[in-house]
């Protein structure tokens, strides 16, 4: 049967006398290693909190193009000697890079915002929207893209929200150009449209459980190192003996 003594880690099976020196003080300061065990977890759960979290980007470009696709031959489309609303004619490539330059200004309005939130509801974090090659030097001079595409940037601390943004403004834009494209009377083969041409995604900042994990380890040691001190300055007393006193001899009397 197993007997409780200072401690509830202290049994008939592991005495003072056979336990060693360090474990012993550990058994008999218990509650200094529980308290340890205690502070080791809120100093490493208090480190996880300050360190940053990830944050997660997807990056969509958009090709602004016409139906009569002027990137994807190399004579343009004939054009007819009295063309019609549904006739289709030669794109100015120089229009469509100018666009892809102008768009960023109208994706990120106000206006693409409303219409975004109605369509596919409210979306959590930042947006990003320029011109592809397109740069800003020192002097805040704006040099435009060459090239008709628009690289949309939405960044969150979840990938699911990251892409949502970035997705559904691009919709919602496309879905806004036509409206206004409808609402002036373009005709169809005139017209501007974007098309997308993927998703990828990116994350910057991930977490590392491995500082935590070493601070709690080390208030843990310390503590314990606590308990073996104050075992060295407070020796534990012998308990008195069970054992009876032996009997006295007698003597003979002659």
């Amino acid at each position: 049967m197993i007997r409780l003594r200072g401690s509830p880690f202290e049994t008939d099976h592991e005495t003072p006398e056979t336990m060693s020196p360090t474990v012993h003080a550990l058994v008999r300061f218990w509650w200094i290693v529980a308290a340890g065990l205690v502070a080791a977890v809120l100093v490493a759960v208090a480190l996880a909190a300050q360190q940053p979290s990830p944050l997660y980007t997807a990056i969509e470009n958009v090709l602004v193009t016409s139906p009569s696709a002027p990137y994807l031959r190399t004579v343009p489309a004939a054009t007819k000697a009295k063309p019609a609303s549904s006739s289709t004619i030669q794109t100015d490539t120089q229009a469509l890079v100018n666009a892809a330059n102008l768009y960023p200004l109208l994706i990120q309005s106000e206006s693409v915002a409303k219409l975004r939130d109605s369509l596919y509801g409210p979306s959590r974090g930042t947006l990003a929207v320029s011109a592809l090659a397109s740069s800003t030097n020192t002097y805040g001079v704006y040099h435009p893209s060459p090239l008709p595409v628009i690289t949309v940037k939405a960044s969150a601390h979840r990938p699911a929200a990251a892409q949502k943004l970035a997705v559904d403004t691009v919709k919602a834009f496309d879905v806004w150009i036509v409206k206004r494209q409808t609402a002036s009377g373009i005709p169809a083969a005139q017209r501007i449209s974007v098309d997308r041409l993927g998703v990828k995604m990116h994350s910057t900042g991930k977490r590392s459980y491995g500082l935590p994990l070493f601070a709690g380890l080390i208030v843990l040691l310390g503590f314990c190192g606590l308990a073996v001190v104050a075992d060295r300055l407070r020796p534990r007393r012998d308990e008195p003996a069970e054992e009876s006193a032996p009997a006295r001899p007698h003597r003979h009397v002659a």
